[in-house]
């Protein structure tokens, strides 16, 4: 079973949300910029940030503008046996906004506003006519002394340290937690182009399942390491060089996408520049997921020098 993550907040999170929370609609280019880093990684933060239910964005009115200038917390205490009622009662009016059902001498507190004191009025009637109830207790606010979106109490404690990266290739700057990680995926797709049998069954997990996506030679899906060995047995791909661009965090069940660019050489000694991305599961050190996204072609380039010099031989024939 793959080990869940603890999900955390480092110090990049916290300024991408201290700016948020002054202005939620910031685009990412703009946010990145404030954060120091590119638009695409405040994309990815906060996205991580949501995919985890660390934040949610809502809609939130300004009461008093929109004439709900009557606000209460409400107390109330009943029997067992009107509980359901006084519940069903508070939650289907549309003027009660929160409920919470407590410990002690009452069991609901509820904040509620109104648009004036007669409509709230009509609640509290409502309410008293409950068989069980045994005490309602309102108080108005007369003056709001804090009200915060919870981020202090998220930051009273010390925040861990920004995430920490080390630079695999000049600019390709990889997590510091999926370095582990990182050499086990390039020695198994390693020992995957070289079909090196030995090093696939010490690097694969016993019920390792391998799925290849199309257009990918192979694709299929292999499931138990004796499928994986003979899937790689069968390799008649020679990988000449290999490049990662980039490797990130992936959701369950994988822990971490990997991006390559490779030449291959193909039977009858045909060459080809490809991109392939790989999505790995891990299990006590070992591959226990494997998925090939498949394969992009990138066309050869142009010889540049001809093109210019055929550009400029067309101009000068005309």
């Amino acid at each position: 079973m793959t080990q869940q993550r603890e999900p955390h907040f480092d110090d990049l999170d916290r300024r991408l949300i201290a700016e948020l929370t002054v202005e939620p609609r910031l685009p990412y280019s703009t946010l990145g910029s404030r954060m120091g880093v590119t638009g695409m990684t405040a994309a990815n933060r906060l996205r991580r940030l949501q995919e985890a239910d660390l934040i949610r964005f809502r809609a939130q009115p300004n009461l008093e503008r929109c004439g709900l200038a009557t606000q209460i917390l409400g107390l109330l205490q009943a029997d067992n046996d009107a509980l359901g009622a006084c519940a069903e009662a508070l939650q289907k009016s549309p003027y009660v906004i929160r409920i919470d059902h407590i410990t002690g001498e009452y069991d609901f507190a509820f904040v509620a506003v109104f648009p004036s004191e007669s409509v709230m009025g009509d609640l509290v009637r409502e309410l008293r006519t409950i068989d069980g109830v045994r005490r309602l207790v309102v108080h108005h606010r007369l003056e709001t002394m804090k009200d915060e979106e919870g981020w202090a109490a998220i930051w009273a404690e010390r925040s861990r340290p920004e995430e920490q990266a080390y630079e695999l290739a000049p600019g390709v700057h990889i997590p510091e937690r999926l370095r582990g990680d990182l050499a086990v995926a390039v020695d198994w797709a390693r020992a995957v182009a070289e079909s090196n049998v030995d090093a696939l069954r010490r690097l694969s997990d016993p019920e390792i399942v391998f799925t290849v996506m199309p257009p990918t030679p192979g694709a299929g899906t292999y499931a138990g390491l004796d499928e994986v060995l003979r899937a790689a047995a069968l390799n008649r791909i020679r990988h000449l060089w290999w490049r990662i661009l980039n490797v990130a965090p992936a959701s369950e069940p994988f822990d971490v996408v990997m991006d390559v660019l490779s030449t291959t050489e193909r039977t009858r000694g045909q060459v080809v520049t490809m991109f392939i991305r790989l999505a790995y599961g891990f299990a006590g050190g070992r591959v226990r997921r494997c998925v090939n996204l498949g394969e992009l072609h990138l066309p050869e380039l142009p010889d540049n020098q001809g093109a210019l010099a055929a550009a400029a031989e067309g101009r000068a024939g005309g």
